[in-house]
C-alpha cells in the first residue's frame, strides 16, 4: 500500500501539467458531456474504441462482452498513462478537446525530474542492490495493476454508469442547464457514511460535493455532503447516491453490459437497475 501511495503521488507531481489541463480545464466544466469532457472521449469512429460507454457511439459487436474483459484491462491504466502522456504532450498537444498548452520550465522540471526518480527507485535501485530482474518486474507489474484499478474503480464510478445523465449539446454546442444542477446529475456518490471508504478513496467517495466545490479540500466533503444532499431534496435535484462500494462498482459493471448488448443505441425498456440507489 505504501508503494502504491508513493506511486500516485510521483504520478500526480510529473504529470501535473497534464493533469490540470485534462482534470480541471475540461472534466470539472464539461462533466459527462460528450466531445467536451477528456474524461469519457472514446476513439474515433473510424477507428472504434474498446469499450462502449455513451450512447452516441456505435455499436458493434465485440461489445457485447465488455463488462466481461474491461475490468482486466482496467489494469493497465497506469502503463497506458505513461505512453499517452507522452504523445499528448511532444505530439498530439491536445486531450481530446483540451488544448495541453505548452509546459513552463517548472512543469518540464517536475516531468522529467519526476521521471528520473521514478525510474531510478523503481528499477535502478533494486536491480544495484541485487534483486533479480524477473523479481523486479513482477512487483513493478503488482504495483502498477494495484495503482491501476485504485485510480480507474474510484473514477469509473462515480461518472460512468447509467445512474447519472449524460448531457448532449444543443446544434450551437450549448447545453441549456444549470451548472450546479448538472454537476450533481453527472456525477454519483457512495458509502459516504463509512469512513473507511471515504478514507481509502481520498474522500472521491464524496464525489458530487467535490464537483460542486471543487476547490473545498477533500478532508471537509464529509462535512459538506449532507448540505448537498438536503439542498437537492429541497429543491427537486436528482442526488445519485449508492449505499455501498459493491453497489458502485456494479453500477459501472452493468453500464458497461448494458451499452455492450445495446444495438441501434436503444435498450429495451425492460432493462432496469437492480442496484439499490437513493434518489433526493
Amino acid at each position: 500500500m505504501a508503494l502504491m501511495n508513493l506511486n500516485l503521488v510521483i504520478q500526480c507531481i510529473e504529470l501535473h501539467h497534464f493533469l490540470h489541463c485534462q482534470h480541471t480545464l475540461g472534466h470539472h466544466p464539461y462533466t459527462n458531456v460528450d466531445e467536451a469532457d477528456p474524461d469519457i472521449v472514446t476513439a474515433a469512429k473510424e477507428v472504434p474504441d474498446l469499450r462502449r460507454i455513451k450512447d452516441t457511439q456505435t455499436w458493434l459487436p465485440r461489445y457485447f462482452h465488455q463488462h466481461l474483459y474491461m475490468p482486466f484491462l482496467y489494469g493497465l491504466l497506469a502503463a497506458k498513462t505513461r505512453i499517452q502522456e507522452f504523445f499528448i504532450l511532444f505530439f498530439y498537444k491536445n486531450n481530446g478537446p483540451v488544448r495541453v498548452t505548452r509546459p513552463s520550465t517548472v512543469h518540464w522540471f517536475l516531468f522529467f525530474g519526476g521521471k528520473i526518480f521514478y525510474y531510478t527507485y523503481r528499477i535502478l535501485i533494486p536491480l544495484l542492490a541485487g534483486m533479480p530482474v524477473w523479481q523486479l518486474l513482477f512487483l513493478v507489474f503488482v504495483c502498477d495493476v494495484f495503482t491501476s484499478y485504485y485510480l480507474a474503480l474510484i473514477f469509473q464510478v462515480s461518472h460512468v454508469n447509467s445512474n447519472v445523465e449524460w448531457p448532449l449539446p444543443d446544434e450551437n454546442k450549448v447545453i441549456n442547464a444549470d451548472w450546479w444542477e448538472l454537476q450533481i446529475q453527472t456525477t454519483q456518490d457512495y458509502s459516504t457514511d463509512s469512513w473507511f471508504v471515504t478514507f481509502m478513496t481520498g474522500a472521491l467517495n464524496h464525489q458530487t460535493a467535490h464537483h460542486v466545490f471543487p476547490f473545498v479540500a477533500q478532508c471537509y466533503l464529509p462535512v459538506v455532503t449532507p448540505i448537498v444532499k438536503k439542498t437537492c431534496e429541497d429543491f427537486g435535484i436528482k442526488y445519485n447516491y449508492c449505499g455501498t462500494l459493491w453497489d458502485a462498482l456494479s453500477s459501472h459493471v452493468w453500464h458497461l453490459k448494458r451499452l455492450g448488448r445495446v444495438d441501434k443505441q436503444e435498450h429495451s425498456s425492460n432493462d432496469v437497475s437492480v442496484l439499490k440507489q437513493k434518489t433526493y
